[in-house]
């Protein structure tokens, strides 16, 4: 099989038509296998692969669980935003051989976008005419069966691919069953059963019971397959549906928020709490009144309460005084009695007379001081100065304490008014019945989806039970002797298919062991890491063993090798399986250090088949690894992203190296 070219019309970061021409050219001096695309994250590289996908599988390409409505959001969401009209395309050219013959393939899907609905379209030609042989809605299914999606995902494969069979340990259904039909063995199963049918049919007697019970569970297993395929896709439109009635509900449920429906579930809280703040201002208000019939008021007159503390003061000083006049004049005044003053002092009786008018003066000076009748009340200052100081230290921010507390409780008080008009409101009520309605809608969704769910587990466990019945009965009949020659010959061959299958798949994992140690150990960095592996033959899990015969669990080896071990086991796949399929491979570096990355592009990339296309940026192949690659690469190209048109431009070269380095469109129309 050869890749010709891929188109893609408005599809993704491609705007307009895009035609990239993937065949290899031969140069002389050897094999150019690989066409190199380079791109910086972002640019579009993924893009191609999801396009080669999308053209050969459709819906199929998302999953074998993808609901056709996600499938529809999907290709809504790659139409370019400024395709005019909203509509995109891709389609893919390739050579394909059957029976000796080589046949071109041109397959293209095309879809529009029609208001909420998407209209696609198929085409699919061979040898430049329409295929008329298969009815156009098997088309799908003829694309499928011509490369299987369980194979191709072995040869078109990105980096997630790589890191999911690196790193997974469980079994891998999908991957099994892939590996079985690369390796032919599924088609030997399917000869097994027609002839065990043709066996059943023509055996005499009791076989006729074989037959008939044969008949009916391939009947049995066709009905369930085709009823697990029909759930399979009612879980996945289910899960989109219960996702999609989630996010409204959620929406319905933010929108009854905001309209007060929240309030009005919780009003009798609300209204407690409006009650408790409405007491709790009512108990504040009443502490401030008691500092107000206290000292309070002196704390509202700072001017009026520094003149009375300084006058407090000159009242203390005055009585101190006074006390002094008096003890003075009563002194005073038995020195004069005694006569004792005028004997020894020679003063005249006017000397006398002014120094008693002195001392009367100065006593009644004191005394008018001490009986000014409001500091008369006070009596001692001493306490009146500490009951200021009180106000000051204690009662001013007490009293700011309590008024800022009023405020807050106000504000809070005012709020939970609202709410509980909010609570009020009508249009909480109606919003309140639309939210039960949208929870009504994802609870019923999700219990029709866990019934859909429960019914597929059970159907899948029937189809084992039938699967392993079939088995047997094929077993009874190609070791039961028959008298019939046509019977003998049939038992003969079912025997020997029978035989033939175990053997093939004996041979097949043993040539599978064989390539797989010898490209591991030719890619890694470290020769002898491996000696041999052990492959399941029901699972194809491998277990690793080294030279001195222990197992090597994958969980030991460094995130390189991981990813080394699964290229080797596509590789080995690839090569075991002898089909000539190209190999797409998408960022195919990651997590590998200088010398793996090295050992890949020298060793892996020139062999990985004849025709490789390889995705990558510039700092996984960069100008070194890229001129190591050489004369192994026939053409590159270089994706661009510019930003000011919103698109992907495609250009000859890998980052300019190639010709003139020009950004000359490759096969581009605008």
């Amino acid at each position: 099989m050869i890749l010709r070219t891929l188109r893609l019309e408005n599809f993704g970061l491609y705007l307009g038509c895009n035609e990239i021409d993937l065949v290899p050219r031969r140069r002389t001096g050897g094999d150019n296998p690989i066409v190199l695309i380079g791109g910086k994250n972002g640019a579009g590289k993924t893009t191609l692969l999801e396009a080669v996908r999308l053209a050969l599988y459709g819906r199929r390409s998302l999953g074998a669980r993808v609901g056709q409505s996600d499938y529809d959001e999907y290709l809504r969401s790659r139409v370019h935003r400024s395709a005019t009209p909203q509509a995109a395309g891709v389609s893919l050219e390739f050579d394909y051989a059957e029976a000796g013959i080589i046949h071109r393939y041109l397959v293209r899907r095309d879809w529009a976008v029609r208001g909420k609905a998407i209209v696609e379209t198929l085409l699919l030609d061979k040898d430049g005419v329409t295929i008329t042989s298969v009815p156009r809605d098997e088309w799908n299914h003829f694309l499928q069966e011509l490369i299987p999606p369980g194979v191709s995902q072995l040869f078109f494969f990105d980096g997630e691919k790589v890191r999911e069979i690196a790193d997974v340990e469980e079994e891998n259904e999908q991957l099994a069953e892939a590996v079985r039909g690369l390796l032919g063995i599924e088609l030997v199963s399917r000869l097994r059963t027609d002839i065990g049918l043709y066996l059943a049919r023509h055996q005499h007697d009791d076989g006729s019971t074989l037959a008939t019970r044969l008949e009916t569970l391939v009947r049995d297993i066709g009905i369930a397959e085709r009823r697990a395929e029909a759930l399979n896709d009612e879980v996945a439109e289910l899960t989109s549906a219960r996702e999609s009635q989630a996010r409204a509900a959620e929406q319905m449920r933010r929108r009854f928020i905001s309209e007060g429906g929240d309030a009005a579930l919780h009003r009798a809280r609300t209204e407690g709490d409006r009650d408790s703040t409405r007491r709790r201002i009512a108990q504040c208000e009443n502490q401030f009144r008691e500092l107000a019939n206290h000292l309070l008021p002196f704390a509202v007159a700072p001017r009026l309460i520094a003149s009375f503390r300084a006058g407090l003061g000159q009242v203390t000083a005055s009585k101190v005084q006074k006390e002094a006049v008096v003890a003075f004049r009563q002194a005073f005044e038995t020195w004069v009695a005694s006569g004792q003053g005028k004997q020894a002092a020679s003063w005249t009786p006017k000397h006398w007379t002014d120094l008693d008018r002195f001392v009367s003066t100065y006593g009644s000076n004191g005394r008018r001081v001490g009986m000014i009748p409001a500091f008369k009340e006070i009596g001692d200052g001493t306490a009146a100065l500490a009951h200021l100081d009180e106000v000051e230290a204690v009662v001013r921010p007490q009293a700011l304490a309590l008024l800022a507390e009023v405020d807050d409780l106000n504000l809070r008080y005012a709020a939970l008014g609202k709410a509980v008009e909010r609570a009020d409101s009508a249009a909480a009520g109606f919003l309140l019945d639309e939210l039960r309605l949208a929870d009504q809608r994802v609870g019923s969704t999700e219990a029709t989806l866990k019934s859909r769910q429960d019914e597929l587990k059970l159907l899948r466990g029937q189809l084992v039970t039938l699967e392993r019945e079939r088995r047997r009965i094929l077993e009874d009949q190609a070791a039961a002797a028959v008298d019939a020659d046509r019977a003998a010959l049939a038992a003969r061959t079912a025997q020997a298919l029978a035989n033939y299958e175990r053997q093939l798949l004996e041979h097949k994992l043993v040539q599978l062991r064989a390539e797989f140690v010898r490209r591991f150990n030719h890619l890694a960095r470290k020769t002898d890491l491996i000696a041999d592996v052990r492959i399941d033959p029901g699972t194809f899990a491998a277990t690793l063993i080294d030279r001195h015969a222990h197992e090597v669990p994958k969980a030991d080896l460094s995130a390189g090798e991981k990813q080394i071990y699964a290229i080797a086991m596509l590789w080995a796949l690839a090569r075991t399986s002898g089909r000539p399929l190209p190999m797409i491979i998408d960022t195919p570096l990651a997590r590998l250090d200088s010398e793996h990355r090295a050992n890949l592009v020298n060793r892996y990339f020139p062999a990985a088949s004849h025709q490789v296309i390889l995705l990558s940026t510039d700092t996984e192949l960069d100008e070194a690894l890229v001129k190591e690659l050489g004369a192994s690469v026939s053409h590159s190209y270089r994706l661009d992203y510019d930003g000011a048109e919103n698109r992907t431009i495609i250009s000859r070269g890998y980052f300019g190296k190639e010709g003139t380095g020009t950004r000359s469109h490759a096969l581009q129309q605008a």
